[in-house]
């Protein structure tokens, strides 16, 4: 994998359109977004974004939520002001053209409607997280909702963190209930639940972790008289405020992903 600083422009990109949005707290999201407790295969919005390289599905659309922050939460956007918002390679070209394809497949997947007018740049609406296909108000979710954090925009790490680290990110806010001392462990029905690949998990966990904002550590306890191992899971989203990671000297790309 490619290893280069993320484009400084790229952060300025998205530290004005947190300004802009005037958000100061944070992004809500349904659980179903996440999390599917139906008795089927699970596969959740999340993780079906995720399919198939989905990185620049979901930040895509977690950002125009961002950045559309009252309901009808729509936004004129270009895509190639995304791309290179995002830190796309060739924002004007392959970019943009990569954050239209994102764009049509959040439409085919009921995530994301997009009106267009000749002549004029098109109005991205966010639908239902949830999958519904209708739109809808964030600021009527019922508790509990996923928060997420908006310094993950203001300070960078959206663009140095790849999709799968900010899928579990969402994930993990949703396992700990936003709990940031006791932290959460996870079963096998419940990592179901989530229908992302071990391969998924394991590799945005660790990434994770590199960045400082994940501790797992393996605690041992007793089922039906047999020691049994889990990993607890512990979030450092504090963190996110303390570092910045426009300064890392490097910074992993996952443009070909």
């Amino acid at each position: 994998m490619t290893v280069v600083r993320p484009p400084q422009d790229a952060i300025e990109r998205l530290e004005k359109a947190v300004a802009t949005s005037k958000r100061h707290s944070s992004v809500r999201l349904p659980q179903a977004f996440a999390r599917d407790r139906s008795s089927k295969e699970p596969c959740p919005p999340l993780a079906d974004l995720m399919q198939g390289g989905g990185e620049v599905r979901l930040k895509v659309m977690l950002t125009v939520l961002m950045m559309a922050t009252k309901a009808p939460h729509a936004r004129k956007v270009s895509a190639k002001d995304l791309a290179a918002m995002l830190g796309l390679r060739d924002a004007d070209g392959a970019g943009a053209r990569r954050v239209s394809k994102a764009m049509k497949d959040l439409e085919a997947k009921s995530l994301a409607r997009r009106d267009r007018v000749p002549g004029y740049v098109p109005t991205m609406t966010v639908l239902d997280p949830a999958g519904s296909g209708k739109e809808w108000d964030a600021s009527k979710l019922p508790r509990p909702y996923i928060t997420v954090p908006i310094s993950l925009w203001r300070r960078g790490w959206f663009i140095a963190l790849s999709g799968r680290a900010v899928a579990l990110l969402i994930i993990l806010k949703e396992l700990t209930g936003g709990r940031t001392r006791n932290g959460a462990w996870v079963d096998g029905i419940r990592k179901r639940q989530y229908g992302l690949s071990d391969d998924t998990w394991t590799r945005g966990t660790q990434e994770l972790k590199d960045a400082g904002l994940l501790d797992v550590t393996e605690q041992v306890f007793s089922s039906q008289g047999e020691p049994r191992r889990r990993n607890l899971y512990v979030l450092h989203l504090d963190r996110l405020e303390a570092y910045d990671p426009g300064g890392f000297e490097e910074w992993r790309d996952s443009q070909d992903e």
